[in-house]
Formats: structure tokens, sequence, C-alpha cells
């Protein structure tokens, strides 16, 4: 069984809008001449700032990324106390500095340098701490063959 609307429907009318971009605002500059006439000038377009902006966004240079070998020298030379970390953390640093020396893309120049000095200053530490117990253990040893 089909139903049927007895009454007839009238169309919808539908309104289309549709948007248009707005021509780019033009500024006029009228100079005068020498002889006291106006000289017109051609007409400067402003450009939309859509534009404006992307042509900065392009013309910005590419992005400096930190040297990996630099944080894991400051990270090493951090663990220096233990005495391998210091020499990996002061070998790492050097190279670090030099691929940033020929690589202008790369930074993170301060944490390279402190992986070195630090890295000395452990290295120092170390030794000296080294050359001390040296000394102590052989003064140690001619003390006890002298009471044995």
């Amino acid at each position: 069984m089909v139903m049927r609307n007895p009454e007839p429907t009238e169309p919808i009318e539908v309104e289309e809008t549709v948007e248009t971009k707005p021509e780019p605002p033009v500024m006029e500059e009228v100079e005068e001449s020498t002889n006291g006439e106006q000289a017109e000038q051609p007409p400067l377009i402003e450009k939309p700032t859509s534009e404006v902006q992307e042509e900065v966004q392009t013309a910005s240079p590419p992005q400096k990324r930190v040297s990996a070998l630099a944080v894991v020298s400051a990270v090493s030379s951090s663990l220096g106390f233990l005495g391998v970390t210091s020499l990996l953390g002061l070998g790492l640093g050097i190279v670090a500095l030099k691929q940033m020396a020929v690589n202008p893309q790369l930074s993170g120049r301060h944490l390279a340098i402190f992986g070195v000095c630090l890295s000395a200053f452990w290295l120092v530490l170390l030794l000296a701490m080294g050359s001390v117990l040296w000394v102590g253990m052989s003064l140690m040893k001619d003390l006890i063959n002298t009471i044995f």
C-alpha cells in the first residue's frame, strides 16, 4: 500500500552564498613634480598578512639542533668519579667540539666545553688521589717492614 500526499508541496528555495576574497588594499602615493604639477606614482599593493607570514616562515634559517655527543659528554663527565666515564666524557667532548666547528647547524658548544672541563677536573683529582694513595701505601709498607 502506497500513501500519497494529496496536497502538492512547494519547492523550497535555497539561497546560495558565495564568499569572495576581498581585493588587497591599494595605497596610492602622489608626489609633486619640480614644476608644481602632481606626478602619479604606480600604486603600491600591500600583501595580505597570510602571504607575508608564509614568506617569513620560508625565509627563516633552518633550526639548530643540539649535538648528541655534547650531551653524552656532559652526562658522562658528571659521573667522572668512576674514572672511565671521565675519559669517555673528555673524548666525546673534543669530538663534539670538532663536529660543531664543521657543521654550523649543531649547537651545544657550552655542553661540550662543560664536559671537557669537568672530565679534566675529575682526571686531575683522581690522579692526585691515586698518587697520594701510592705514596701512603709505600710509607705504610716501609713502616711495617721496620717494625717487624
